[in-house]
Parts: C-alpha cells; structure tokens; sequence
C-alpha cells in the first residue's frame, strides 16, 4: 500500500506474531465442490513459506531486491505451468517515473474465443526502502502464488490472468502502466481482484470497492460466495485509491481491495512500512481467511459472462 502517515507514538508492541480473535468463517452455508477443494487447498503455512523467500530483503522499485523476487515469482509459476513473463513498460506518477517490470502470468479460459471473458487478480511485489515488506506486501504476492497452485485441475469459462505489480509504493506505477498498455482488455475484463496487506498481526478479513465501482459483477460475486460458503468479510466502504485496483477502477474496470482498513492500518499494522515488517508478524489466521474468500470469489468472476 502506497505511503501514508504513519503514527510517531511510542507504543511498545510484540515482536512476535500474536493470533487475532477468531476470524468468523462459519460453516452453516454449504460450497460447490470446487469451492471446497479451492477453500481445502489455500494453507496459510504453505503462502507463509513464500512470504518468508521473499521477506528475505526489501524488494524496492529499480533494485535487485526486487529483480530477486520477480526471479522467485517466476520460478514458481513456470514450475506450476502458467505462461509467464516479465513486461517491462515505461510508467509515470504522481511520485515518480521509470520503466517498471510486472510480472504478468495467464492461464486460459475453457470457453470460445468469441465468448471468452478476463479476470484480473493482482499484488504488488515491491516493498519500501525501510522495510523487507512482509506484509506489505509479500503476503498478498504470496497469496497469488498459493492461488494458481490451488487452481490446478479445476477450469473456469474465462481466462485468469495474475499480475505481481512493480512500483506500487512510488505512485501505483505497474498498475498504471499495466492499464494504460492494455486497455483493448478493458471491455471484455468482468473485474480486477487486488489483495495488499492480507496477513496484518491486529487485522480481519475485510475489502473495499473502488471508486467508481458500484453495482457489479465484482460485489454481486462476493456477497454470493459469502451466502454459499459461510465466509465473512468486512466492508471497509472507504472506496480508496491507495493500491494497484485503483488503476482498473480508472479505467472503468470494477475492481475490488482486499485488504486492510486505510483508516485503521496503523491499529491493525503498527509495523506497516517500517523495518519490523517481518514474516513473524503475519497473522495465518487473517492469511487463511482471505485466502480462502479471495479463491473462491476468482472463481465466482472467472464463470461469470457478464461484469454486471
């Protein structure tokens, strides 16, 4: 998540992880089969493992940290046999400007070409200068690798495409770029999927709409998936434009957040952009709720022939 002001207190927290109150994933609803499997699937112990790579230094814009992780995203998902490679773009903001480097990975849908519709589910791979960025924002980079292995075996109508975003942290540059280089997808994309900050030691399972996105295919899914399978989310209704959604919002595409509250990141963060932004303070319980709920809305939107 782009920068913000962060709080000068004092406050002594705990250098370790400590679990939040239980999440609320009832079971009462019963899922598909393959909402099941997806929901089985997505272990917050094998997306910590990921997180925990890319932990290993800041993956900050134009640095090799960052080449670093674009090379392990890379790995991961050749191995899994996703079509995937890195887009470099020229790329400017209100923070800065350069040539960015998103990882971009797809997988096709089974449906005609004619019929054939684009999800997009992104994160942003790069970190701050002060901080390795665990979670901001390795779970949700981790979150995406975790969600293509869940894949494996179950098809959907339309194509998945997933995106690690350069540049986030100065201005939601990848994004940006990402949009403006690829706009003839833009009509037939039912919606944009964002996840940034999904492992926050103090956090729940919460999302945001964007701006402009109001009564879609993106919102109708969710609130389905939520009645079908027992999981809860939080609604923020802060309709914000500090991440990469924002840049499909823009672009007329309905885009989703999930992620922490921006009014309140520094309560369910207090290490949010600062050195102690460590694998240790990733909260699995928050990582698996928001993994299982993200999963299962992709697959919503993935089998939806319509954006509204």
């Amino acid at each position: 998540m782009i920068m913000q002001r962060v709080s000068s207190s004092t406050t002594a927290f705990p250098t370790t992880a400590v679990p939040a109150a239980p999440i609320g994933m009832p079971r009462a609803a019963t899922p598909s089969a393959q909402e099941g499997v997806l929901i089985d699937r997505m272990k917050a112990s094998e997306t910590i493992e990921h997180i925990t790579v890319l932990n290993a230094s800041p993956r900050t814009w134009r640095t090799e940290g960052y080449d670093v992780g674009a090379k392990y995203v890379i790995d991961q998902m050749t191995a899994l046999g996703w079509e995937v490679h890195i887009e470099e773009l020229p790329a400017s903001g209100f923070m800065a400007r350069g040539i960015v480097k998103n990882v971009i990975a797809t997988r096709p849908g089974t449906a005609v070409a004619a019929d054939r519709k684009l999800v997009v589910a992104g994160a942003h791979l790069d970190s701050v200068k002060n901080g390795p960025g665990a979670n901001d924002n390795a779970s949700g980079s981790a979150t995406l690798l975790e969600l293509a292995k869940a894949y494996e075996g179950i098809d959907t109508a339309n194509d998945i495409k997933l995106i690690w975003f350069d540049g986030e942290e100065a201005g939601l540059l990848g994004s940006t770029a990402y949009a403006k280089a690829h706009a003839e997808d833009a009509p037939r994309t039912i919606a944009m999927v964002n996840m940034d900050m999904v492992g926050s030691i103090h956090g729940r399972v919460g999302y945001d709409l964007g701006l402009k996105t109001g009564t879609a295919a993106v919102s109708d899914a969710l609130k389905g998936v939520q009645l079908r399978t027992g999981l809860t989310a939080v609604e923020y209704a802060e309709r914000h434009s500090r991440s990469d959604h924002a840049s499909f919002d823009k672009a007329g595409i309905p885009a989703i957040d999930f992620g922490v509250s921006v009014k309140g990141v520094e309560q369910d963060d207090p290490y949010y952009h600062s050195p102690k932004d460590t694998v240790d303070k990733i909260n699995p319980q928050v990582l698996e709720g928001y993994g299982d709920l993200i999963a299962v809305t992709i697959l919503e939107l993935a089998n939806r022939s319509t954006r509204w």
